[in-house]
């Protein structure tokens, strides 16, 4: 075995390849300086072959060979195996080196190939496809029979009944599973429910857990189990597999290692019956990522029951509701310190769904998302856009104490239909509570649709009331769904008022071709941001790793010129499958 700095150094060298290929003539200089130093310059050209590398070198050429430069593929490092003994060797004896697994999928033959192979992991893996119904069942089904070596299943849109067959060949312990995604595609037919003793209620290696519309109201006694799980998403839960708030909150209690967390339910059917708050909440010291899909009661029961320090997202989608009531949301942010202050906010108004943005940097004035440390977004699914401007200012008036911070605001439309009707304009109240709790927001940015909206609804604000929203705003930058050259401003009576007042407002016309042929200078309130420079970003990673190289060179000398390579690498393989 050869020290590090020996691999990482030959690494570092473009090797010249033997067995009748054309010798590579862009060899470094630093390259040729090491080999002479290891007297391998003497050797007869070629001078270092492919078969003098150590062992724990050739694996590390493998490694970047079977992840290819393409991408990754499962089959890559069964050619290597054909090649020589040597490398067979290598490939078996260091099998979890370069992390080798057997993958099954429908088309596989799995009686007849897997007593081929040595008893490596397995990997079950494919999508439902009504090409091969009774195929796809049966070699499944044949594959998990083998449930001691699966480490990861990962089935998409399932009907119901393969869902049935596979739930009762999965009654049994699976001790190296690591890897669970289920994935039910009917939804008009009534799932069926994962019984009692799906996975034997054993599961102990379990790191990651994904069910997509199937119930599975015995989830806690699994959890129980599975003390290494490092995200679970349960999407699409249909009633029948409802869980409550205080039962998945103590179920999850065990799983201290828990790093995400996805919970969605199918209908607002699934609400959350309240229950009397616990006086100690649980803590879940390593969740970073928390999501929600289902009514706002349910998540308010959640939050109220835990407590996550190192939380940097939180990413949450409301049914639709009259009122919006969030308290126990607003001190579940209170109490964490990485999302207690945000500097910039975007209202995103999109079809069927309505948008709310936080991040606590600033991002670049292009209207490209900041690169933040934590995150928080807020959707509300309505399709009317009075609903929607509506169930927004109440989310920001709950939340006002965090938004006061807010630097920047964002209000984009990304509808792919038209401007709504004048029946759906929300009225100019509406409008202006939606902006109240922005009372630090220095820059406003209105995008094309909405402008023509917002701007009487800003006309609004005269006399003593001039700033009685957006106080200290500085610049409202617009678009323009219809440009014309000589159209008048729609903030014009706006940006007389607030000048009158003296709190003057600089106005941006995002649309007018005069501003578009002019560099802009950066505002005051980006020069502060570290994400903004007047430098050209250093572009990292030009040059290809030399050691990918040489595991292209190896894919060329493993396939189309095997007969060449057995010269030097000795004797054929004789292996019993053929691909």
């Amino acid at each position: 075995m050869s020290s590090p700095n020996f691999t990482q150094q030959l690494m570092n060298c473009r090797l010249s390849i033997p067995m009748g290929f054309k010798k590579r003539k862009n060899i470094t200089h630093r390259g040729e300086e090491y080999l002479s130093r290891q007297g391998l310059d003497q050797l007869d050209p070629p001078r270092v072959t492919i078969e003098s590398l150590p062992i724990d070198i050739l694996l590390d050429v493998f490694y970047f060979y079977k992840r290819g430069p393409y991408g990754y593929s499962p089959h890559r490092w069964h050619i290597l195996v054909h090649v020589c003994r040597r490398w067979r060797y290598a490939v078996f004896e260091f099998p979890h080196r370069l992390d080798l697994y057997l993958e099954c999928t429908a088309n596989t033959r799995v009686r007849r190939t897997l007593d081929v192979w040595p008893s490596l992991p397995i990997i079950v893996r494919d999508t439902w496809t009504r090409k091969w119904p009774a195929l796809f069942g049966n070699n499944i089904i044949a594959a998990l029979e083998r449930h001691d070596r699966i480490c990861e299943i990962e089935l998409y849109h399932l009907p119901c009944p393969l869902l049935e067959q596979f739930s009762r060949a999965m009654q049994v312990p699976f001790p190296a599973l690591t890897l669970l995604k289920l994935d039910l595609a009917d939804k008009s037919v009534p799932a069926l429910v994962v019984p009692d003793t799906f996975l034997g209620e054993s599961a102990p290696r379990l790191q990651r857990l994904t069910l997509s519309g199937i119930p599975f109201p015995t989830l806690p006694k699994v959890l129980q189990s599975s003390h290494d799980l490092v995200e679970i998403r349960l999407t699409r839960i249909p009633n029948t597999g409802y869980v409550s708030p205080k039962s998945m909150a103590t179920a999850l209690s065990a799983v201290a290692k828990l790093e995400v967390l996805e919970i969605g339910f199918e209908s607002p059917a699934s609400h959350s019956n309240r229950h009397a708050l616990p006086s100690t909440r649980i803590v879940f010291p390593s969740l970073t990522q928390l999501g929600f899909h289902g009514d706002s009661e349910y998540f308010e029961d959640l939050v109220a029951r835990i407590d996550t320090p190192s939380i940097r997202l939180v990413k949450t989608e409301f049914f639709n509701q009259l009122i919006f009531y969030i308290p126990q949301f607003l001190q579940f942010v209170g109490r964490t310190k990485s999302l207690e202050s945000f500097k910039q906010a975007d209202l995103i108004f999109d079809k069927g769904v309505v948008k709310i943005h936080h991040y606590d940097r600033l991002g670049p004035s292009t209207g490209r998302e900041p690169a933040s440390e934590a995150y928080v977004h807020i959707h509300i699914l309505c399709d009317a856009l009075d609903w929607q401007v509506s169930g927004l200012a109440q989310i920001c008036a709950e939340l006002s104490m965090f938004l006061s911070n807010v630097e920047r605001c964002n209000v984009e439309w990304t509808q792919s239909w038209t401007v709504p009707r004048e029946d759906m304009d929300p009225s100019h109240i509406q409008w202006l509570e939606l902006f109240r709790p922005f009372t630090s927001v220095k820059s406003l940015k209105i995008s094309s649709g909405l402008e023509e909206l917002i701007a009487p609804a800003l006309h609004e604000l005269t006399g003593d009331r001039v700033v009685e929203v957006l106080p200290v705003l500085r610049t409202l930058s617009f678009s323009r769904l219809n440009y014309e050259p000589k159209s008048p401003n729609p903030f014009e009576p706006f940006f007389t008022a607030r000048k009158l007042s003296n709190y003057p407002v600089g106005l941006k016309d995002l649309t007018d071709p005069s501003l578009q042929s002019k560099p802009q200078r950066q505002s005051s309130d980006d020069s502060s941001d570290p994400t903004h420079s007047s430098q050209t970003p250093l572009r990292v990673g030009h040059r290809r790793s030399n050691a990918v190289d040489l595991s292209n060179a190896i894919f060329q000398l493993s396939t189309t010129h095997l007969s060449d390579c057995a010269s030097v690498a000795g004797n054929w393989a004789t292996w019993p499958f053929k691909f």
